[in-house]
């Protein structure tokens, strides 16, 4: 190959990336008409896309969505490596991708449904085009091609698994959070890889339920022991635990299901009232089986639910006689645990209510309701729901190597496990 084709190669390379630059390096949808997006391993939705390095198997993620608009548009896909806190790396992609970037997804199918026109699109990694070379954070990015602007991005992750994880969920120490909060205590084996200095060179992100806005971060050990980090400073792993996720099942429109309460069909959409929702933060801890804020999409009315489902509005109330100062939102993985407009809900005083309405896929949705704090952006989730210790919740551990002079962060262990098991 001659320096001269290698230079217009390169300079093509630039050109495109600039076209398709600002984007979010985070989950985020950037139009209204995309929705429903799932990415997680193939076949398993309530999975958070983590894959490992050398499983050598095509396919195993599975991004999906919808284009409400209809018709046909050519969307194309890069892939960005990125570091720990998830800027992009310093790498060019030839040292981590085998493959081009901006090929366009070609697995597209029309919806079936009398009451909903959609374009359904699917995109599986890796492929015959793409695969990763290296482990690490990576971002997927979607774009429309004729506009040469994002439509969504995903994160997912590319593990090496060369260290063991332990774990253990306890009460926390601080006494004011003994009843609220669980507290994780971890453990590093790393006698299986070379590591010179493991509190300075490894760095852990711990994500509960999936849910990347509240996760913690360069987390890093506290003593060593032989070939074990420890971590286990005095409040230092925490989470609020909050309580079990409220949930509804719309896979079914032909009938009202736990927490329904009407379902009103004309011909143009399908309206779902769900019950009247209370606050529970001075309600007792109940267990319930729930998703831990995942969703499913499915539905029993017809054929393939990517095609065939049907979109509603649903309507949400919560009883409340004063209205926040904060902003109220419902929250879940189908939000990206983000305060969106479309899930924000308004309080009518004439009623002592908030009450709200959003379009949704067929399909099973956990959810909370969540105030925002308009200068920092966090959600508090525990002024509405509460929090109690025996909550079951799902935590995932990612151990991040920078070793001394590496260019990027390897991604050489992961751990997932739950908190009070009971499925």
């Amino acid at each position: 190959m001659s320096k001269l084709y290698l230079l217009i190669l390169c300079a093509l390379s630039l050109n495109v990336s600039a076209q398709f630059d600002n984007i979010i390096y985070d989950n985020y949808i950037y139009n209204d008409y995309i929705k429903s997006v799932t990415f997680s391993h193939r076949g398993l939705q309530t999975s958070i896309p983590v894959i490992d390095f050398n499983s050598g198997y095509q396919g195993l993620l599975h991004l999906g969505f919808d284009d409400l608009e209809g018709g046909f548009k050519t969307f194309v896909y890069r892939i960005i490596h990125c570091d720990k806190d998830w800027y992009p790396s310093e790498l060019e992609e030839i040292e981590y991708l085998d493959g081009f970037n901006y090929e366009e997804i070609d697995n597209f199918a029309f919806s079936a449904n009398p009451y909903s026109e959609y374009t359904h699109y699917d995109l599986y990694l890796p492929n015959d085009d793409v695969k990763w070379t290296i482990s690490g954070n990576y971002l997927l990015a979607v774009y429309d091609e004729e506009y040469e602007v994002p439509v969504l991005t995903r994160r997912f992750m590319v593990v090496e698994n060369q260290v063991n994880i332990g774990y253990n969920v306890r009460k926390p120490k601080n006494v004011q959070k003994f009843n609220t909060h669980q507290e994780l205590e971890l453990t590093i084996n790393h006698k299986d890889i070379h590591i010179t200095r493991p509190r300075t060179e490894l760095f852990v992100t711990v994500i509960q339920n999936g849910n990347w806005n509240s996760a913690l971060h360069n987390l890093q050990g506290t003593y060593e022991r032989g070939d074990v980090l420890f971590f286990d400073l005095y409040d230092y792993i925490v989470f609020p635990a909050l309580k079990e996720f409220r949930n509804f099942d719309i896979r079914s429109l032909s009938y009202t299901t736990e927490f329904v309460t009407a379902i009103d069909r004309d011909k143009d959409v399908s309206t779902v009232l769900l019950d009247l929702n209370k606050k529970r933060y001075t309600r007792n801890f109940i267990s319930e089986i729930d998703a831990n804020g995942f969703f499913v999409l499915d539905n029993f009315d017809y054929g393939d639910p990517t095609i065939s489902s049907e979109y509603a509005n649903v309507i949400f109330t919560l009883e409340s006689h004063k209205k926040y100062a904060r902003n109220l939102y419902i929250i879940g993985a189908f939000s990206d645990w983000q305060a969106k407009d479309e899930y924000k809900l308004e309080y009518d005083p004439s009623r002592s209510i908030y009450i709200g309405e959003a379009f949704f896929k067929q399909g099973y949705y956990d959810y909370m309701f969540a105030l925002e704090d308009s200068e920092t952006g966090f959600l508090d989730m525990e002024t509405i729901e509460g929090s109690w210790y025996e909550t079951e919740n799902d935590y995932l551990v990612l151990v991040y190597f920078r070793e001394f002079g590496s260019f990027y962060d390897r991604l050489i262990g992961v751990q997932n496990f739950n908190s009070n098991a009971r499925r």
